[in-house]
């Protein structure tokens, strides 16, 4: 993790770094201030905050809603309601919000050397309906890239330390997914813990992304409440972060000191 340090405005992952055609960030508690919803004014301004921060043209984001469906981002702005972004514009960033839900971002090559990006929200909801696996066919089938030189990377969200749910959560798991759903399950206490993270790992995975071209940051948000808005651990209260990728189009992309 690059920019790691304590109330940093943004966390990067390692695998993105290397691409130098690629921007991206996860902002902190102590970073630009994403709303709640994706039709209110906090996220307007945090987008354009966040934009002019990472030195690019603007940000596009989606009212999220614990589906799977994915859209295509053309320019900044509210792109409508779905729980997934693709883009291959240039100098467009697109932000996943979350306070607990994992964000996958995802970048990949065409044949011919141009990049698409895209990421998922992947609640529990959208895990199960295989919204991380959707991305990967969207980048792969209507974007063009190869799934091989796809570059993916999970953002903060709720570990399988601290992600209880019931049991109707691994009920619709395992009717959605199938007898793999089990590995992503820890019996504790009486309580199912849901590993997200494995879920998701597993279908860019089964989309043939390689596994050395996936990095998760593994922090725990609930763990982690200092640094990332949690809802299990404030609630109501709880803000907004985002995890943001973009094509650079060779556009400067220095991420700021933190304070």
């Amino acid at each position: 993790m690059s920019g790691g340090r304590r109330h940093a405005p943004f966390v990067r992952f390692q695998n993105l770094l290397k691409l130098d055609h690629i921007t991206h960030a996860v902002t902190t508690r102590h970073g630009p201030a994403f709303g709640q919803v994706g039709t209110d004014q906090a996220t307007v301004r945090a987008a354009a905050e966040t934009a002019e921060l990472l030195h690019m043209n603007g940000t596009a984001w989606a009212h999220q809603v614990h589906g799977n469906t994915i859209l295509q981002a053309h320019q900044p702005g509210l792109v409508g309601q779905a729980d997934g972004l693709v883009t291959d514009a240039g100098g467009l960033l697109i932000a996943g919000r979350s306070a607990d839900c994992p964000i996958i971002l995802l970048t990949g090559q065409r044949n011919d050397g141009t990049a698409a990006v895209g990421f998922a929200h992947a609640s529990w909801r959208s895990t199960v309906e295989g919204i991380t696996g959707i991305l990967v066919d969207r980048l792969a089938g209507d974007m063009g890239c190869l799934p091989r030189t796809m570059t993916a990377a999970i953002a903060p969200s709720a570990g399988p330390c601290c992600y209880e749910v019931g049991e109707e959560v691994r009920d619709q798991a395992m009717l959605e997914l199938g007898s793999k759903a089990v590995k992503y399950f820890l019996r504790r206490d009486d309580s199912w813990f849901f590993n997200l993270w494995s879920a998701n790992l597993g279908q860019l995975l089964d989309g043939g992304v390689p596994q050395d071209q996936v990095e998760n940051l593994g922090i725990c948000t609930i763990c982690a409440g200092d640094d990332f808005w949690s809802w299990r651990t404030q609630g109501p209260k709880a803000g907004r972060f985002a995890a943001i990728i973009g094509i650079s189009q060779g556009l400067s992309c220095q991420i700021p000191p933190s304070n």
